[in-house]
């Protein structure tokens, strides 16, 4: 009795003893998650186009009390679903309006999928795998800075869609872990649209074709699917009912068919566009290919047929989600090199499989274990470089809309010396221009300014050029505010003259 008691005991310390450690390991994912996701949160300006037009949507929705019908810069907003914007509003209520407020829902969506990662890897992969999954996104250039750290759609989307991946993987029998499955391809659906759908399109190549799926059936597609019509369709009937024909025409006419079937974008572009864009991405992983050559060799010694059926169901999951999410990027012709981002999060975990498998069970003598160590340590002394990199790459982001946010803070400052006033911008519209100067602005051509919106003004610049600013005051004077071109040229030729651009920014400011 005494031993079996002993064994008791040891085993109720040994379970302790793993739940501890994996607390720690989610705990530590989430703090690397938020010292890479939070890196100049609250640098401003936001950024032209999506980061300023989504806090703009936010902030008209938190200021009319109209959070169903959604206006930009005054006007109707029907190109991307509500989720991101009622989030967004929320943080606005919670935190006040500031760059920071504006980008943590993504920065807790970015930081929740990599915990969902590490979670959908631990049981399948291991430890050192789940960690793996987890770390990797943060060494793509798009997780970081549109599936993370930017105020955007992307982030709840890839949030939303990994979640009903694991809840899929956690319980493909039972039929709450399938509804809920369905109802985060709702939410991921409410998040930008039929890209939310990819999910069930994966769950229904799995119950046809996986083992451990497809023993279940196309029924527990249907839970997945009601699951998603519960959660999506009051939304999608209220945006048919009462703002029809806009919903049809903007959101599923030019938003989603549109850009399958048109080049919206640059036409310039090759068809072979995602899959350039997706290699870019992923090519620091390259050491990966010593270890997973090893494994293949060592695995077809013993024959194909043996060696792929020691393949886990869920690895054929990861892999047919690659599969469907780059299929999909190369599908839709519109030339944006985000729309790879949902084939990120599989790879991440295809990715994790290989070192972890090479390392199973103490194996580091094995061939296939020295690779894995090599490959991990080449991806580790080129992390630094790669994280510069992409830091890089978002200050400049940044940086090309620094000329609008110089003009917009003009426009404020000429505004509270004389309130009631209104902006003309002659150009296309510059949402960062709309945000940062708090007023309502008409973008129009450069002749139809001259012509038709300043008629009646008592007195009119003598000459309007592209992309001046100009200023009705209340009196009924115009006056150019300033030039777009010169802002240009002023901010990227003379940098050190520039104000200072760190800290909070409120709408009240």
């Amino acid at each position: 009795m005494q031993s079996v008691s002993a064994i008791q005991v040891f085993g109720v310390a040994s379970a302790n003893l793993r739940r501890l450690r994996r607390i720690l390991e989610i705990a530590l994912v989430v703090l690397l998650g938020i010292l890479a996701l939070t890196v100049n949160i609250r640098q401003r300006p936001l950024i032209d186009w999506d980061e300023a037009t989504y806090a703009q949507v936010a902030h008209e929705a938190l200021h009319s009390h109209r959070i169903f019908d959604l206006t930009w810069n005054g006007a109707p907003y029907v190109k991307k679903p509500p989720l991101l914007f009622w989030m967004v509003a929320g943080s606005f209520r919670l935190l006040g309006e500031s760059e920071l407020s504006a980008r943590l829902p993504s920065v807790i969506a970015g930081v929740g999928t990599l915990v969902l990662l590490y979670l959908l890897a631990l049981p399948v992969i291991g430890e050192l795998g789940g960690l793996l999954a987890a770390i990797i996104p943060l060494s793509f250039y798009f997780f970081v800075a549109r599936g993370g750290r930017e105020c955007a759609t992307d982030a709840p989307l890839i949030f939303f869609s990994t979640f009903a991946i694991y809840a899929l993987s956690r319980g493909p029998h039972r039929r709450l872990w399938l509804t809920l499955s369905g109802a985060a391809c709702g939410l991921a659906i409410i998040s930008k649209g039929l890209a939310g759908l990819l999910p069930l399109i994966v769950a229904g190549g799995a119950f046809l074709i996986i083992p451990g799926f497809a023993e279940v059936g196309l029924s527990a597609l249907i839970w997945m699917a009601a699951g998603a019509a519960v959660t999506a369709g009051p939304w999608c009937v209220y945006q048919a009912l009462f703002n029809y024909p806009a919903f049809l025409a903007n959101f599923v006419g030019y938003e989603t068919l549109r850009r399958v079937t048109s080049h919206l974008e640059d036409d310039q572009l090759g068809a072979n566009f995602a899959l350039v864009t997706f290699g870019t991405e992923i090519r620091h992983l390259w050491p990966l290919l010593l270890p997973l050559a090893a494994l293949t060799i060592g695995g077809l010694r013993a024959g194909l047929k043996p060696a792929l059926s020691r393949i886990p169901s869920p690895i054929w999951l990861w892999l047919l989600w690659l599969i469907v999410t780059l299929a999909a990027a190369c599908a839709v012709q519109t030339r944006l090199p985000w729309y790879i981002l949902p084939a990120l999060i599989p790879t991440a975990l295809l990715a994790a499989a290989i070192p972890a498998y090479a390392l199973r069970d103490g194996r580091i003598r094995h061939v296939s274990g020295v690779l894995a160590i090599a490959a991990l340590a080449l991806m580790a002394i080129h992390a630094p470089r790669r994280w510069r990199m992409i830091n890089h790459a978002a200050e400049h982001q940044r940086a090309m809309s620094m000329p609008s946010y110089v003009l917009a803070m003009k426009a404020r400052a000429a505004n509270l010396a004389d309130p009631g006033g209104e902006l003309f911008f002659a150009g296309t519209p510059l949402p960062t221009l709309v945000y940062y100067s708090g007023m309502r602005c008409n973008f129009v051509e450069t002749s139809e300014l001259a012509h038709v919106e300043l008629v009646g003004a008592a007195a009119v610049p003598d000459a309007i050029r592209s992309h001046d600013l100009i200023l009705l005051d209340p009196g009924g004077r115009a006056q150019v505010l300033g030039n777009l071109d010169q802002e240009w040229h002023w901010t990227h030729e003379t940098p050190a003259a520039l104000p200072p651009i760190s800290g909070p920014m409120s709408k009240a400011d």
